[in-house]
Order: C-alpha cells, then sequence, then structure tokens
C-alpha cells in the first residue's frame, strides 16, 4: 500500500487529496458520511437469534444424545458398576426421545428446545423423571441389576443431566448472546458518531 500511495501522491501533486484518500480524513471542514451497523444476531433479551425459526433438530438430537450417554457413563461409574451401561443406555434414550416429545408438544409453535429455558427445562425435567421411572420399575422388576437406593439414583441423575444437558444449552446460549454484539471498534465509532452530533 505504501507503493501506491507514493505513487498517488507523485501523480496527484496535491499531498491532501492523497492524504484524504487514504486516511479517511476530511481537510475541507466536511462532515464523514454517518456509519451504521446491525450485528448478524442483533442483541435483546429475547433471544433474538431463535426469532423466525423453530428448534434446530441436528444440535439437539447430537448434543442431548451426548449427554445422555455421558450421563448413562458417569452414573454407571459412580455405582461402581460398568455392567449398568447397557441398561442406562437404553432407559436414557428411551427418556430423552419421550422428553422432546413432551417439550416440542407443550411448547408449540414457538419451540426452541436448544435454548435453556423453558423449553430445554421442560427437557431436563422431562427426561429425568421418565429416566427415574425406569430405571425404578427396572430395579423393581430385577431388570437392571444393582439399581439399588433410587432417591440417591435420581439425585444423582439430576445433577448430571442439569451439568450435561443444561451445560451445553448454557454455552449455546452464551455464544450466540456473544455473536449479538458489536465489535469494539465499530462501537468505538458509532460513539464518536454520537457525540458528533
Amino acid at each position: 500500500m505504501q507503493d501506491q500511495y507514493s505513487q498517488d501522491r507523485a501523480e496527484a501533486g496535491s499531498r491532501d487529496a492523497v492524504d484524504r484518500q487514504y486516511n479517511g480524513g476530511h481537510k475541507d471542514g466536511t462532515e464523514p458520511a454517518p456509519i451504521s451497523y446491525t450485528p448478524p444476531v442483533p442483541d435483546g433479551p429475547d433471544r433474538p437469534w431463535t426469532r423466525g425459526r423453530r428448534t434446530r433438530w441436528w444440535l439437539v438430537l447430537l448434543a442431548d444424545t451426548i449427554s445422555v450417554a455421558l450421563v448413562a457413563c458417569f452414573a454407571a461409574a459412580s455405582a461402581h458398576d460398568l455392567a449398568q451401561v447397557p441398561g442406562l443406555l437404553v432407559c436414557g434414550g428411551i427418556a430423552v426421545v419421550v422428553a422432546w416429545a413432551v417439550a416440542w408438544l407443550v411448547r408449540r409453535p414457538g419451540d426452541h428446545l436448544e435454548v435453556g429455558w423453558p423449553d430445554g427445562g421442560c427437557v431436563i425435567t422431562a427426561t429425568w423423571a421418565v429416566w427415574t421411572g425406569l430405571c425404578a420399575w427396572g430395579a423393581a422388576a430385577g431388570a437392571i441389576a444393582g439399581a439399588g437406593g433410587m432417591a440417591s439414583f435420581a439425585v444423582m441423575l439430576a445433577a448430571f443431566l442439569a451439568v450435561f444437558m443444561g451445560g451445553w444449552r448454557s454455552l449455546y446460549g452464551y455464544v450466540k448472546a456473544h455473536d449479538s454484539l458489536v465489535p469494539k471498534g465499530v462501537q468505538r465509532r458509532l460513539d464518536a458518531q454520537q457525540r458528533d452530533r
């Protein structure tokens, strides 16, 4: 750019004209053209990144499935019985599918199951209730070995579901909210423009 700058100065013969072109300065006293900026995702308290669309199912299915698998593994590990993993995976899979259906039906037409509240809370609560019920039924029927202490299991399951299923929803919300911020350099120019008016 420096070579082009020198060349333009030599051709124009006027240092001020070229400086105005390269520096954006207005040495003739005219006001610079006002700027405006609209972030790709406008900021606001009502989660504007969800406007005009429904649930991002690709994200919900993938993240909740991974969360259920992690919860099943951690629950079995906390019981010191990794033989429970397949049974917990089946119960968790059934529970999360039922929870998706319940949350989708309850929250229609504006369902956004990827947000933390209220849609995500509905998914997490329904998953916990169905999963706990299935494990209690399986323990009573003897289908799930070593599933004793249902009260402690229910508390542990609630904690793991809150961490994993609530965690990814919180991170998603944070990232989307961060995307809606105005870059600092642009904000400085907008502020300067407001002061000059």
